[in-house]
């Protein structure tokens, strides 16, 4: 039977690398095949990247939907981040990250990405819980390591406001929970429920 590929829409995305790294990443997330993934730059102010499902008449059935990864091209991000520059294992970590997001969504139904995005908006402790739960997805797709890579790589980033740190602090696993989950992965070929929502 011949392998299946993902349907990758890229919008606004000139980079040879982006797409490649992305279509890697995305390989190891057959849970998405039945869906159309985009991956799009645009001038978000705050946040550098972020999944999302496409508001479009297939959002309403789970099994239709469209999601989306979207990457800052605005200035004030950019100046301190610029995706298309940063190393293949970050960029991959990251990728990642978003992509666990949305296997997160996938067995949500509408009315519950609406409390989902609610909830994200409106309360830290279920954001704080819903970024741990898309680092234990992409550990769990065998992405352990970049997203460890991500996280030091921006903790340690010289240029980053200190504001940007001390969210990524506060909301994401740090690099010590994230060396203990990949080692419990590792160990037990499964993951931990330490971060279920």
């Amino acid at each position: 039977m011949p392998r299946q590929n993902h349907r990758i829409v890229y919008q606004n995305v000139q980079s040879q690398h982006l797409r490649e790294w992305f279509a890697e990443t995305l390989a190891a997330y057959p849970e998405l095949l039945p869906h159309p993934i985009y991956l799009r730059r645009l001038p978000t102010k705050y946040s550098t990247m972020r999944a999302q499902p496409v508001l479009n008449f297939a959002v309403l059935r789970r099994a239709t939907r469209h999601y989306r990864v979207d990457f800052s091209s605005h200035l004030e991000v950019t100046a301190h981040v610029r995706v298309r520059e940063l190393p293949k294992q970050v960029v991959v970590g990251w990728f990642a990250h978003e992509l666990g997001h949305i296997v997160d969504y996938l067995h949500r139904p509408w009315r519950g990405m609406i409390a989902f995005g609610l909830g994200y908006a409106l309360w830290s402790r279920y954001m704080r819980r819903a970024e741990r739960r898309a680092d234990s997805i992409a550990v769990d797709h065998g992405f352990g390591e970049q997203v460890l890579a991500t996280k030091r790589y921006l903790i340690n980033h010289a240029t980053l406001p200190a504001h940007y740190k001390k969210r990524l602090r506060k909301y994401y696993l740090s690099a010590d929970e994230l060396e203990a989950l990949i080692n419990a992965y590792e160990a037990r070929g499964e993951m931990p429920d330490i971060v279920e929502i």
